[in-house]
């Protein structure tokens, strides 16, 4: 990703790499956005060797102070989840909304109450499904009190929390399809170990090991090794031996290799599939299952963002600078070019939506494809080989805009106008 001098404070540094890269050098960007728009309200570049869990506090007394007041809900992945960042946020009047990651005694929770739930579970319906589909999932809630201390001032904070377990259709089928896949795979790779043992008993259980781990199938499949010692004897010379030929004792070492599924095993992963652990502190009136699961399935809006800055149209990458003030800097210009991205998305999403129409033109090769979604990207690029035309007497000429081009520009105007004044768009 760049080439930076060594320093202790440099941000280009060896750390864990999202594109299996642990080769390179590189930097961590840090965006806080305003859903369902995905504009950047917050963002910085930090080096590429740190932990992200301690930055979600502060990030959120930013976003906190950008926008005004404390009582929107604080979205995050689950790196967020630590408990001392939703005491700190809950203690400070925020609400936050969490997946909790299957980890210490989240997995028992989970199991525990997905095997024997405490209460009737209800369907989960998003915002723009109709009537007539079906659900996307189903779910039901627990409600705890919370207790956490507070190194820092030493006081004992509490709070409530909800736990959400919500179950999703779709992942439940990937899930269950990827175990069956797994274990498939690891099976194959069994047998073909099984053709050929060697005769190091040590050894094979190693590569047992290696195989289950590397298909992550530990707890599903049972690998049974044995070993058997036989001793023959055998002439020492060649050739047809008489009665008094000398001979020797061989011994011949014979491993096995056997594999079982486990059926209860399997079974209950299954059962399991598709369940997930959320974790808010907000009341059901301000947040409801419904719509705790709906905001977090728009998180892939952010995503897109970080998808822009790699490989999209705003692009960070490769770095080639080797003063880091030069990189923060980039990375600020190129967030203002993605909060201009998001908003011109946004404003002609909104009108389309409103007005119940589609866009046509936008798609190279078929213009009568249309669509209610039109990305940025496609927007700007609808105006490419345009002119504008500066005279030296003050006068101005501008290519003719094309239908496309007005519509485009009415759709925007129509979105100005119907956004409330605290938002409205610059």
């Amino acid at each position: 990703m760049g080439r930076l001098n060594s320093q202790a404070d440099s941000l280009l540094r060896h750390g864990y790499s999202k594109d299996k890269r642990p080769d390179l050098l590189q930097y961590r960007q840090m965006l806080g956005t305003l859903d369902p728009t995905g504009i950047p309200l917050v963002s910085e570049t930090l080096a590429g060797n740190g932990a992200d869990d301690s930055l979600y506090w502060p990030a959120w007394q930013r976003m906190a102070k950008v926008i005004g007041h404390k009582l929107f809900v604080f979205l995050a992945d689950c790196k967020a989840a630590a408990i001392a960042t939703r005491a700190t946020i809950a203690d400070a009047g925020g609400i936050y909304c969490f997946p909790l990651p299957l980890t210490g005694q989240n997995p028992d929770l989970l199991k525990q109450w997905v095997l024997n739930p405490p209460s009737a579970s209800v369907d989960i319906r998003l915002p723009r499904q109709e009537e007539d589909e079906p659900a996307v999932g189903k779910g039901f809630e627990i409600e705890l009190g919370k207790t956490w201390f507070n190194p820092d001032t030493n006081k004992l904070v509490k709070w409530h929390e909800r736990y959400l377990v919500a179950y999703s259709h779709v992942l439940a089928t990937a899930q269950i399809r990827g175990l069956h896949e797994r274990l498939d795979k690891a099976e194959t790779a069994l047998k073909k170990l099984k053709k050929s043992p060697g005769e190091d008993l040590e050894v094979l259980n190693a590569q047992v090991a290696a195989i289950l781990k590397r298909h992550r199938v530990k707890e599903f499949l049972i690998v049974t090794t044995t070993i058997e010692t036989n001793i023959r004897t055998s002439y020492v010379k060649k050739g047809r031996p008489s009665a008094k030929s000398p001979t020797k004792e061989v011994t011949q070492i014979e491993l096995t290799l056997e594999s079982e599924r486990q059926i209860l095993a399997i079974a209950e992963a299954e059962q399991l599939a598709g369940w997930r652990l959320y974790v808010t502190n907000a009341p059901i009136a301000r947040l409801s299952l419904n719509q705790a699961i709906s905001y977090y399935r728009d998180q892939w809006i952010v995503e897109r963002g970080f998808h822009r800055f790699k490989r999209g149209q705003l692009p960070a990458l490769p770095i080639y600078f080797q003063n880091q003030d030069r990189i923060v800097g980039l990375m600020f210009l190129l967030t203002l070019a993605l909060r201009v991205f998001t908003l011109i998305e946004f404003i002609v999403r909104l009108a389309l939506q409103t007005s119940q129409q589609k866009l046509a033109g936008l798609y190279a090769g078929n213009p009568k494809r249309a669509t209610e979604r039109p990305s940025a990207e496609q927007l700007l690029k609808a105006f490419d080989n345009l002119n504008l035309y500066l005279f030296p007497e003050n006068s101005i000429v501008v290519t003719t805009l094309s239908a496309l081009h007005r519509q485009i520009l009415f759709f925007a105007q129509i979105a100005r106008i119907h956004l409330p004044p605290t938002s409205q768009a610059p």
